[in-house]
Formats: structure tokens, sequence, C-alpha cells
């Protein structure tokens, strides 16, 4: 499902509004988030598909509504972005359920990014290798 240019304005700064920034991870990575976050909306459904860029429209259109600004959301500097965002997320409601969603498939994004993980030294693979090495000794038989 292609996004339209202002659909992927409005989701890039919600990317840099809720995305983790300094103790490592100042990362050059939001247009994978990006990339990533969309790939994720073909797997909801369909009432949700329908709504999801309205939702984002009220997003990028309410300031002046919600938040006494005269600008769109995604000409804000992402600081203010994340205290729009929060102020939503509080709101409860609709606003807060969209927010938190959109929260959810940012952070997921961002902490399996391969540099992410890196800074906080995951490694799922040698985790994965390490444990059937522990198994094959355990049962005693050769490691694969």
């Amino acid at each position: 499902m292609p996004l339209s240019p202002s659909t992927l304005r409005i989701l890039r700064a919600v990317v840099a509004a809720i995305r983790p920034r300094g103790h490592g991870f100042d990362l050059p990575i939001d247009e994978d988030v990006l990339r990533d976050v969309q790939a994720f909306f073909p797997h909801l459904p369909g009432p949700m598909r329908l709504g999801f860029p309205v939702g984002l429209r009220l997003l990028e259109y309410g300031p002046p509504l919600f938040a006494r600004r005269f600008t769109r959301f995604s000409r804000m500097p992402p600081d203010e972005g994340c205290r729009y965002l929060a102020d939503w997320l509080h709101a409860g409601g609709i606003r807060g359920a969209l927010v938190l969603g959109l929260k959810a498939l940012v952070s997921i994004a961002f902490y399996q990014h391969p540099q992410a993980l890196a800074v906080l030294g995951v490694d799922w693979q040698g985790r994965a290798d390490l444990l059937v090495r522990r198994r094959a000794e355990l049962v005693g038989g050769p490691a694969a």
C-alpha cells in the first residue's frame, strides 16, 4: 500500500519526534525506521488502514486546535513535536490510541535496527549460537 507524499512527511515527523535521542542513540537510521513502520501498514485491519490516514491528517493539522500553535505538526522541531504527541497520548481516547500505536511501531522498528542493537550490545545471532552449543553439550551431541 503506497503512502502519499504528505502521509510520508507526517510519518517522518512522527519518527523524528518519537525515536530516542542521546546516550549513543543519535543514529542516522530515521529513513530505515520509516521504511519499517511503513511496511507494517498493509497488515493492519481494513478499517484501521482506512482510518489511519485520517488520524495522521488530524495529527498534522491539529496544533492550532489542540496546542494553540499556528503551525503544522510536520513543521514543528522534534522536541516540540514530542511534547505535542505526549499531550495527545495523555488525552486518551482515539487521539491517545493513535499516538500509542505510532509510538509502538516506531519503538519496535528503532530498537530492532542493527545499529541500535549494536549500541545496546545485543547480538541475537551470537546468543542463539551460544544456546545451541550449550544445548548440544547438555545432550552430549555435536554442536550444529
